[in-house]
């Protein structure tokens, strides 16, 4: 898994797919990173959720999830 990443860093980034909640900001085809449009107000821990999956045994498996600063 790579170093967490900023508020300033991925905001920077294109936006390569929308979810319902989320902009996927990077997808290396094994990792994938998503920042949360969600905030406190919403119900959400706290505001800029960063969602870290990574593919193995066929999957999408969430392994981090964090707070961008």
């Amino acid at each position: 898994m790579d170093k967490k990443h900023s508020l300033a860093e991925l905001q920077a980034l294109p936006t390569l797919q929308q979810s319902h909640t989320d902009n996927l900001k990077k997808d290396t085809g094994k990792e994938r990173v998503w920042l949360s449009r969600l905030t406190v107000a919403d119900g959400m821990p706290y505001n800029h959720q960063v969602i870290v999956e990574v593919f193995s045994n066929g999957k999408w498996n969430i392994v981090d999830t964090y707070q961008a600063q």
